[in-house]
């Protein structure tokens, strides 16, 4: 191949508004997702179409996609995880997963031929046979009219349970020297911290991950971290790989574990989100009717009635027809019969809707949510094989009962509201009436007999009770740990027979577990519940948390500047050759030596025991036959050495087996003072890796640095000069190089606020899409 050829197709150069941070290719599409200077989050099409831009409150600092393409993982400054819908960006999951900065996330999923372990728990879910199915959606607080979910009610698909995975992803969050777990979007598996692997870590030490991910087969978490002195400008990098074939052994019930839980606390923040919207609603409601009514307490003030109120002054009139000048003024002036009309339309749609929310959205939530509790609880108490995953009784059954008095509750609220909406048309209608009566001075006989027929023991009932004190609003009102918990008006009301009769069938009509008090609104019971089924399927992570142990720890360099380069890639598939090219492998920039800077290179060599392995003259000595062996996951590496005339921007794993290089020329200036840059590829085929047994020191750690050992035994090569290489029309490039194997292209973030995107494989024959190595943490 000839080395001034110039390869790869430029396929954009688009300018933008403000300078990349993070970019990342879509491992199945050709999509671009990028966080720019300026706080956008955007997607753009390979043409570079923007398929749609967010501007999240906290600052991006990470972003992974899912391995299927369909899902983008979002890590905030703030410690939060948003999970966005590929089609348009919106949120479909967000929790908190780290206490600081989410500063790297990784994502993989299950292979999927792994093969179900003898023993493993089979459970088939039945919630869909025994349970209706809640619709889709509920509308946000405050986004739409209050008629809004009456009238998209028709519009909705029809009730349907949400698909579920069939195999497990993990996701890996990494915040400073902690690390988080998750599984099916943000459900917590364990979670670990890596400060005890540090050398001889004090108070004045710093730990950050900087990579993580596991392996498709879920028996090896990969972490890549560095450690620093504080005031240091340079820190040393570690590789640290985990046992976590506890993940793969128990990853059945595991699945099961979280598909039910992950499910369950679907379901009651979809309630949660049902009660804030019907909050929403009533409030909308009662401050058109509040608005009205201090108008009417500023008419009764200008007429010298200070000590009076609205409610005294209906009373009033209706016991004996007294008409003061500022009632008079109110009802034909300020209200009028429109303005009656406009009032009884507002409640009257408020309960519609609210009646639609509990029917549709909350109550069949609830119910599967209750179903689905029910099935944990006695999974936990009658197998022993979750116990180990953190899976117990008394946590469960405490939710488990409190949910089912919140089915109760939710049905009183639903009688309430149909009460309370009855009683105001009653109001209405009076109201009504008497404000057509002050208009026509001389009523007809016919006109008389048309009037609207209202019992006043209805009215006087409603100014009574609704008007003055509230039944609904203080149910639906959200809770906060500052402000002291309000008493259900509703619960002090006599419960229907069908209610009596459901509360018997459940065995709830004298909570026992749930340290809850029965007066409690619904929707306190509701944050109560959610937070008893947190605290019951966070003792999981703890558990599991347990058996994570580091198997293989090795010091890549010691001199490494901050903030490190470096990244993993871990194979989709298992791939055979002798070149290795299905082996985790990573990357990591090291520092300079002998003029040259370096890139080290690293890559599982095989995981067995040594001294069965590499040591075959130690294998019969009778003394070690019973000394347990420790599996030590045995390594190659080597060094790549830069032109001393060039310097690496930045780098991406590309496929299986290659690397892609932004490389800078200090050397030669171009035209304008900027240097010449250009981007290669080349193949760790051609790489002298050497095998790091003869520096292990009878544990799971070397005895010196990875740069230092392949220096030590020259396992450096030059770059190659017969890569494929183009160099940049700009004169300037800088990172994040975002590349994609799977759909050969890369994009450069060049120039002055400029992006050009490459073809990377239009000369290199058929792209290997099973074998490609995602950059998905640039």
């Amino acid at each position: 191949m000839d080395a001034g050829a110039e390869h790869f197709t430029q396929l954009a150069d688009k300018s933008l508004t403000a300078d990349i941070k993070i970019a990342t290719w879509c491992p199945t599409m050709d999509l671009l997702a990028l966080s720019t200077a300026d706080g956008q989050l955007c997607l753009h099409r390979l043409n570079w179409q923007r398929l749609w831009a967010v501007s999240p409150e906290s600052p991006v600092t990470s972003l992974c996609w899912r391995p299927d393409g369909k899902v983008l993982a979002c890590g905030y400054e703030d410690g939060y995880i948003s999970l966005l819908d590929v089609e348009n960006g919106e949120t479909m999951q967000r929790g908190k997963m780290v206490a600081g900065v989410a500063s790297a996330i990784g994502w993989v999923e299950e292979q999927a031929d792994n093969v179900v372990p003898e023993g493993s728990l089979a459970y088939q879910a039945r919630t869909a046979r025994f349970c209706q199915a809640p619709v889709s959606a509920t509308p946000a607080p405050g986004s739409a009219p209050r008629q809004v979910y009456a009238q998209s009610r028709a519009d909705h698909q029809q009730p349907q349970w949400p698909v579920l995975p069939k195999r497990l992803d993990m996701m890996c969050v990494a915040s400073g020297s902690a690390l988080s777990i998750a599984t099916f979007g943000l459900f917590p598996l364990a979670g670990l911290d890596v400060s005890p692997v540090a050398n001889k870590p004090t108070a004045q030490t710093q730990v950050s991950i900087v990579k993580a991910t596991m392996t498709p087969d879920l028996k090896q978490l990969y972490l890549l971290w560095y450690e620093s002195r504080q005031g240091n400008s340079s820190g040393h990098l570690s590789l640290t790989i985990c046992d976590t074939s506890t993940l793969a052994e128990r990853r059945r019930e595991l699945h099961m574990l979280a598909q039910m839980a992950t499910y369950t606390m679907s379901l009651l923040n979809g309630a949660e989100s049902s009660l804030a919207g019907a909050e929403q609603q009533w409030n909308d409601a009662m401050k058109v009717l509040d608005d009205k009514l201090q108008a009417m307490q500023r008419l009764m003030q200008d007429h010298g009635k200070e000590d009076s109120s609205p409610r005294d002054e209906f009373k009033a009139l209706l016991a004996s027809g007294s008409l003061p000048p500022a009632m008079h003024q109110f009802l034909t002036s300020t209200l009028g019969e429109s303005g009656v009309k406009k009032l009884s339309k507002a409640i009257d749609s408020a309960v519609g809707s609210i009646g639609n929310i509990l029917v549709d959205h909350l109550q069949p939530s609830l119910q599967a949510a209750a179903f689905k509790l029910n099935e944990l609880h006695s999974l936990a108490k009658c197998t022993r094989q979750l116990e180990p995953l953190g899976l117990q009784q008394e946590p469960l059954a405490a939710a488990q009962e409190l949910c089912e008095r919140l089915l109760v509750r939710a049905e009183s609220l639903r009688m309430g509201v149909c009460q309370a909406g009855v009683q105001y048309r009653h109001f209405f209608a009076w109201l009504l009436r008497t404000v057509r009566r002050l208009n026509d001075d001389n009523p007809s006989a016919a006109t008389e007999a048309a009037a609207i027929k209202v019992d006043p023991s209805n009215v006087a009932a409603f100014l009574h009770g609704q008007f003055c004190t509230d039944m609904v609003g203080p149910e639906l009102k959200a809770v906060t740990s500052t402000q002291p918990a309000p008493e259900s008006l509703l619960a002090a009301t006599e419960l229907t027979s069908p209610l009596k009769t459901l509360m018997a069938i459940l065995g709830n009509d004298s909570p026992s577990h749930a340290s809850l008090p029965s007066s409690a609104t619904i929707r306190h019971m509701l944050q109560h519940t959610v937070q008893l089924c947190t605290g019951a399927f966070a003792r999981s992570p703890t558990a599991i948390s347990t058996t994570i142990k580091p198997l293989t720890h090795l010091a890549l360099a010691s001199k490494t500047p901050f903030p490190p380069a470096a990244s993993i890639w871990v194979p989709t598939a298992h791939a055979a050759g002798s070149e290795g090219e299905g082996r985790p492998c990573a990357c990591f920039l090291a520092q300079k030596a002998r003029g040259q800077q370096h890139l080290g290179l690293l890559r599982v060599a095989l995981t067995s025991p040594p001294s069965e392995q590499h040591h075959p003259q130690q294998q019969h000595h009778p003394q070690q036959q019973h000394q347990p062996q420790l599996h030590f996951t045995m390594m190659e590496a080597c060094l790549v050495a830069t032109p001393s005339h060039e310097s690496i921007v930045d780098f991406a794993f590309y496929k299986a087996g290659q690397i892609a290089l932004l490389l800078k020329d200090k050397s030669r200036v171009s035209h304008g003072g900027s240097t010449n840059c250009r981007l290669v590829i080349f193949s760790l085929s051609d790489v002298p890796f050497m095998l790091l047994d003869r520096y292990s020191n009878g544990t799971n750690q070397l005895s010196q640095h990875v740069f230092e050992a392949c220096l030590k035994d020259g396992a450096v090569r030059d770059l190659p000069e017969d890569m494929r290489q183009r160099s940049s029309t700009y004169g300037q490039v800088q990172g994040p190089l975002a590349v994609s194997g799977s759909r050969g292209v890369a994009c450069v973030p060049s120039g002055k606020q400029r992006a050009v995107v490459y073809d990377l494989v239009e000369d290199e024959g058929e792209p290997q899409v099973d074998e490609s190595m995602d950059n998905e943490d640039e």
